[in-house]
This record gives structure tokens, sequence and C-alpha cells, in this order.
């Protein structure tokens, strides 16, 4: 009682708002979204490989416009980004339940990945300008718990209620955006004199500047390739891995079964987060991510054991502490390395990294196709191999850090000696 006492104080109601927010439209999302594949291979007809694209063309469109919405987070007042954006997205939600063919189902994803890339850089920046530097790492780590609550709860409401073979759920997750967005405007209201406002530049601002300053950052572009690869395996749990458990004949009931390891999934990164953050704490923020990318490499092994319920188990066991380690640091090292003047774009553009999420479902959907469901060793050997090429550049990316790093302090101690 006394440690949320404590938390509460540090945060203000804005940023609660923002953490309510994604606790109920993620509950809804989980509800939803991992069960889309399943159901336009098994309702709607439509083959495994046009099921993929239609995954891919959200990630794909959140890489496009990325840039631009980290740019827009850095120019536009960030409490009308914040409030308005949601309702559109919602609208969106929405017409999903009232498709019905491979041309509709990919607008709307292609829109809501749109959506995605304009709301989330703003709503991170929120959450970093009205947090001090000292809890920041703690409000990102709340932000993921409430993910992760809602990963946790959607399946299984999803599962209580029947609802994975229809998309109903998109309707709920639709009217959670619009109240979201309107709450938003309630609590943001009074935004313009609260600190973010002193976080948004004036008009002047250069953006395409400040984009060639990233572009010349190789430490940052070397992190996103490396953990574009985590994003990769990521991928794989709402795609190849939902499919081949809806599909297989060596396992019974593979959908129920694929329920209950979402469920699982956000149980173990609940049950040990704040215990593995306090383990990880003194850690070289690159290494977590690094240790992140082997987990989910690792995990995928698992399926090209012997064929057991225990299997799907030990995979998602494994997975999930490798996802935990991302969502634990990968948006408190972008805040960490991002300049202040430039903290949206840098959080807009760390959403390069699903470029892995967009090739990472239609690749795994081919690797099935060409193998085959009951085929699961090439299957999962590539999409592990893959995966853990990240590792290589992440390792390289926080090798140029420690340079970077003993470089200034070398010059530091020049001037000091020399006086110059």
């Amino acid at each position: 009682m006394t440690m949320g006492f404590q938390i509460s104080r540090k945060l203000n109601r804005r940023v609660w708002n923002i953490l309510a927010g994604t606790f109920f439209t993620r509950t809804a999302l989980f509800m939803s979204v991992p069960y889309l594949a399943i159901f336009l291979t098994s309702q709607k007809q439509i083959p495994i490989f046009l099921a993929g694209c239609v995954l891919s063309i959200n990630p794909l469109v959140n890489v496009a416009f990325s840039g631009f919405g980290g740019a827009l987070a850095d120019r536009l007042p960030l409490h009308k980004i914040i409030a308005v954006v949601p309702v559109v997205w919602g609208v969106v939600f929405i017409l999903f339940y009232y498709a019905d063919s491979f041309p509709a189902f990919l607008l709307l994803n292609g829109l809501n990945g749109l959506c995605y890339s304009i709301f989330e850089p703003a709503s991170k920046k929120v959450l970093s300008s009205e947090t001090l530097p000292e809890n920041r790492l703690l409000v990102f780590n709340l932000r993921y718990t409430a993910i992760n609550l809602g990963c946790f709860l959607g399946p299984l409401l999803s599962l209580l209620f029947n609802m994975k073979l229809t998309l109903f759920p998109y309707v709920l997750l639709g009217t959670l955006y619009i109240l979201y967005g309107a709450s938003t405007q309630f609590f943001f209201r009074q935004g313009q004199a609260s600190q973010i406002n002193a976080s948004v530049p004036s008009r002047n601002i250069r953006s395409l500047k400040n984009l060639g300053t990233i572009r010349k950052d190789y430490i940052f572009l070397l992190l996103l390739a490396g953990m574009s690869f985590s994003f990769f395996g990521y991928s794989q749990l709402n795609g190849t891995v939902s499919q081949y458990l809806a599909t297989t004949s060596t396992l019974a009931d593979g959908a129920r079964i694929y329920s209950v390891i979402l469920s699982l999934n956000a149980i173990v990164i609940l049950a040990a987060q704040f215990a593995v953050l306090r383990w990880i704490s003194r850690w070289n923020p690159f290494n977590v991510v690094l240790t992140s990318n082997l987990l989910i490499a690792i995990s995928f092994l698992f399926f090209v054991l012997p064929v057991s319920p225990l299997m799907p188990l030990l995979f998602i066991t494994v997975f999930s502490l490798g996802e935990l380690l991302i969502g634990a640091r990968f948006d408190a090292l972008v805040d960490e390395l991002s300049p202040d003047h430039s903290k949206g774009l840098y959080f807009g553009c760390s959403e390069f990294v699903k470029i892995g999420t967009t090739f990472g479902p239609m690749l795994g959907a081919g690797l099935l196709g060409l193998y085959g469901v009951d085929s699961p060793i090439p299957v999962f050997g590539l999409v592990g191999g893959i995966t853990a090429f990240g590792a290589v550049l992440i390792a390289v990316a926080s090798f140029q850090h420690l340079r970077k790093i003993r470089q200034a302090v070398d010059a530091k101690e020049h001037i000091i000696l020399t006086g110059e």
C-alpha cells in the first residue's frame, strides 16, 4: 500500500490517464487481434499467405510513417494528437466488423498501422515529458505492465465468451479507443499549462535536419537494426505460431492451447517483471536487449523437439522472458539515447524495428506453406536462426556506445590535465 502510494505521488494524473487507457485498450486488443489470422483463414477462407499479408501491412505502414509520426509529435501540440487519433483509430477498428474481403481487411489493417505510427511516439513523449528523469524507467515499465495485464485478460475474456471466431471484439476495441480519446480530452484540457507544452519545440523546428542527425547516429541505427530481428521473432507469436498450433495435426485443440499460452505469456511477464527489473538494474542496457534477442531465438527450438502438450508451455516461458527484457529496457534506452529536442522523432524512428514484424508473418507463413504445418523443424529452426542474427548487431552497437563513452571521458580528462 505504501509502495503504491509512493508510485502514485511520482506520477501526475495525465500519466495515469495514459497508463489506464493503455490497459483498457490493450485488453480489448488482445481479445481480437491475435485471432485475426485464424479468423481470416477459417471463417473467411482467405489463404494462409494472404492472411499473413494482412498481418504484415500493419507494421509495414507503421515503419513507413514512423518518422512522420515522430516529427508530428515534435511539431504539433501533443494533447491534440493523443485526443484525436484514438477516436479515428476506434472508428477503423469498428469497421473491421463489417469487412468481408481481403482488400478491405488489408486497407483497414494499413489504417490501423498509420494510427499507431502517429499515436505511439506522441504518447511515449507525453510519458517522458510529464515524468522526472529519475522516474522514467519506472513509468515505461508501468506502461509495459499495463500492456501485459491487457495481454493476460484479453485472451481469457475471448475464451470465456467464445469470441475467437468472430470479429465482434473489434467493436468493443473501437468503442474503448473512442472513450480513451474522450477521456484524454478531459484530462489534457489544461495541458497548455503543463510540462507537456514545455516539451513542444517552436514552430521553427527543422525536422528534416533532425532526421539527418539520426542518419548519422550509427549507434542508434545499429540498435534499431538488431532490434528489428528481435521483433521479427516476436511477430511469430501472432502469426506463425498461431497458424501452426491451430492447424497442425500433431496437437489436439491447438487453438485452445494458443489462447492458454497467450495468457501464460502475460502471467510469466507480470510475475517476473519487477524481480527481473531489480536483477538487471545494474546491467548495461545494451546487454539487456541483446539477452532478450537470444532468449526469443532459443524459444523456437522447443518446436523442433518431439511434440507434446508441454512443448508450447516451454516455448512461451522462454519467449516471455525474452519479451520481458525488451519491454523492460528498449523504450527507456531510446529515451536515454535521444536528445531532448528530438525525443518524438527518436521514439517515432524507433518504430523502424517493426520492419521485422512486417516480414515476420509473411516469411513464417511462406515457410509453413513450403514445408507444411507438420514439419516444424525447418520452419522454426530457420525462424530462430534469423532472429539470433540481431544479437550480432546489438553487440556491435554496444561496443560502439562504450567506445564513444570512453572517448568522451578521455577528452574530458585531457581538458582537465592540459587546461585547453
